[in-house]
């Protein structure tokens, strides 16, 4: 398939195509026998409802995101996952042509209201229709999706949902706290990020992500997404409450290890918090972790990179996190071996913030 990229707010003429191939493939959805049981999961003020279309093999999809399960809501999002394999569900004849979709299945050109992204590699097309609150999650063959997909499940229809309101912002960060406040950690790869999250499992800070979290920018608040946490294989011997479960969940083709840690340990999961600072994580070498404070630019060059380019996003992603940045305090985390003294250090500068603390502008 030739990829060629599609101005993103071209403007299109051909909604009632978009409503059209929309309707088709949620009747052939509605149709389908047996109809099986939908699962709802809250993300604030979404309620998502998933119904599985010839697809058995529901904690693909939902172990992750487990800890966020609730009642059904009125007016929320109804994602319909699609195993075209054991179901027979086709996709209706596009209207679009599969020339808008840029090199990473982004597909351009379609009328306000509507997203889309195919990706080649996994055979999972994945199509949103805000104005009829429904999505779609069609894959040729679930069973040969890779395993570490299953760690961010939803992952671009939650993005995409939040876009377009200036309350909500996904960012790829971790995040741990207390329910009187807690700190997103973040950084490019490699920076400790997840060594810093996972330091704190055995201590009073409590788990909301290590991979990507929700910010509520308005009430400063972090929204956990996802209960997974991920480790590079080298580094399990310095987790010692990680090393019973890695058989369980076993790295596969160079990937890191995944432990679902609601199933295992719900209790050092939480699902959201206050934000009160931003932390960047650097590896120092020695023993010791310390503090120093960081500018708000120092924090936007740690968590922008990364976000926009995994979210695929766009300026406005980007303007929510240069709000954010400047919103709260952002420190350095100097980190050494002690993984110890990781916790200890975000625990004491919590408690030494103040109840309202804010950045200057």
């Amino acid at each position: 398939m030739a990829h060629q990229k599609i101005d993103a707010h071209q403007p299109s003429t051909r909604s009632s195509g978009e409503a059209h191939f929309t309707q088709l493939l949620a009747d052939r959805c509605r149709s389908f026998q047996p109809q099986l049981s939908a699962r709802s999961f809250g993300f604030d003020s979404l309620s998502l409802r998933v119904i599985f279309i010839g697809e058995s093999h529901q904690d693909f999809f939902t172990k992750a995101i487990a800890h966020r399960a609730s009642p059904p809501l009125p007016n929320g999002l109804t994602v319909y996952v699609i195993n075209h394999k054991t179901s027979g569900v086709m996709l209706p004849q596009p209207c679009w042509d599969w020339q808008q979709a840029d090199g990473h299945g982004i597909i351009y050109g379609l009328a306000a209201g509507y997203s889309a992204t195919f990706q080649q590699d996994t055979g999972v097309f994945t199509w949103i229709a805000h104005t009829e609150q429904l999505a779609f999650v069609w894959g040729t063959d679930f069973a040969t999706v890779p395993e570490w997909e299953r760690s961010f499940p939803f992952r671009y229809i939650l993005h995409k949902w939040f876009e377009e309101q200036n309350r909500y912002v996904l960012v790829h960060a971790g995040a741990v706290g207390t329910t009187a406040g807690g700190v997103l950690l973040t950084g490019r790869g490699g920076s400790g990020k997840s060594t810093s999250t996972l330091a704190c499992l055995q201590s009073r800070l409590q788990y909301a992500g290590d991979d990507f979290v929700m910010i509520d920018l308005e009430a400063l608040f972090v929204h956990s997404l996802y209960n997974v946490a991920k480790l590079e294989p080298g580094n399990l011997s310095r987790f010692p409450a990680l090393q019973p479960l890695a058989n369980e969940y076993p790295a596969t083709d160079g990937q890191k290890l995944q432990f679902y840690l609601h199933q295992h340990y719900p209790s050092v999961v939480t699902k959201g918090f206050p934000l009160k600072a931003i932390m960047l994580p650097h590896f120092t070498g020695g023993t010791h972790t310390s503090l120093r404070p960081a500018t708000p630019a120092d924090a936007l060059k740690a968590l922008a990179p990364s976000t926009l380019a995994l979210l695929r996003a766009d300026q406005r992603t980007f303007q929510k996190m240069a709000r954010l940045v400047h919103q709260i305090p952002c420190f350095w985390l100097e980190t050494g071996t002690d993984l110890t003294q990781i916790p200890e250090a975000i625990d004491s500068t919590l408690q030494s913030l103040p109840t309202d603390a804010t950045a200057p502008c």
